[in-house]
């Protein structure tokens, strides 16, 4: 994405605007290098950090001469994204795998589903299906390479998974996909 498309999909997104939006950015990447320039870093909660960082000096083969010539330490500028940006990013460009849940022990029931932290718990989002043998069963689509934290929704009430046992905290079954 160039600078002038971001400008044009934050001119859509907030009613502003594209030169306005321009005007916008370059006062703000303006105020960033000024701050890195004088030795300060920029926080933008939930998306990262701006910094400094001071190179080493090292030795180079000096073509010209055919010896060897220091090149001095640099500083330069560094960025380290949060937590949140690189859970968006891993999101976005991960893999998605097809994950099996069967709930035991629960024939009596009336619905049954399958709540995580993908889904913000929500019962209603991932309805389990009763099998002939009383079991339930569900086939979600999540994101490859990441641990949930799920229970199973029993009429209502949050019950483990008895074929992975709780390890989070709150009674919550653990699984690596």
């Amino acid at each position: 994405m160039t600078r002038e498309e971001l400008a044009r999909e934050a001119a859509r997104r907030t009613g502003l605007t594209v030169r306005e939006v321009q005007s916008l950015t370059v006062v703000l990447l303006d105020i960033i290098t000024e701050a890195l320039s004088f030795g300060e870093s920029v926080f933008l909660r939930g998306f990262g950090c701006f910094s400094t960082k001071k190179g080493k000096q090292r030795r180079a083969r000096d073509p010209a001469r055919g010896g060897v010539m220091e090149i001095p330490s640099r500083v330069k500028p560094v960025f380290k994204p949060y937590e949140a940006l690189k859970e968006a990013v891993h999101l976005g460009l991960s893999e998605r795998v097809r994950v099996e849940f069967l709930c035991l022990g629960c024939s009596e029931a009336s619905s049954v589903s399958v709540v995580g932290d993908w889904n913000g718990w929500n019962p209603e989002t991932n309805p389990m299906q009763k099998l002939p043998d009383g079991s339930w069963v569900a086939e979600i689509s999540l994101h490859a390479g990441r641990t949930i934290n799920y229970s199973y929704s029993v009429d209502g009430a949050l019950r483990p998974d008895s074929l992975h046992p709780p390890k989070a905290p709150g009674g919550a079954s653990v699984r690596r996909i």
